[in-house]
């Protein structure tokens, strides 16, 4: 299902698409970015937990978002 603009005619869908299909890796890097910093302000959390722990909530984050938008399209 193509969503249209109402000036161009442009779809929407095939735009979005590509964020839609990238909303876990951008999870998972952001959770890791968040993860190193987390780290670097804890320091009895080990900075590989810390990452491994981001990435794993980004993944989460991010198929939830995923699972969300693309019921929409």
């Amino acid at each position: 299902m193509k969503l249209q603009l109402h000036e161009g005619g442009e779809t929407l869908g095939v735009k979005n698409k590509d964020l839609i299909n990238s909303l876990i890796p951008l999870g998972m890097i952001f959770g890791s970015a968040i993860g190193v910093i987390l780290g670097i302000f804890f320091e009895p959390i080990s900075q590989g937990f810390s990452i491994a722990i981001g990435a794993g909530i980004g993944l989460l984050l991010g198929a939830i978002a995923y699972g969300f938008y693309s019921q929409k399209g």
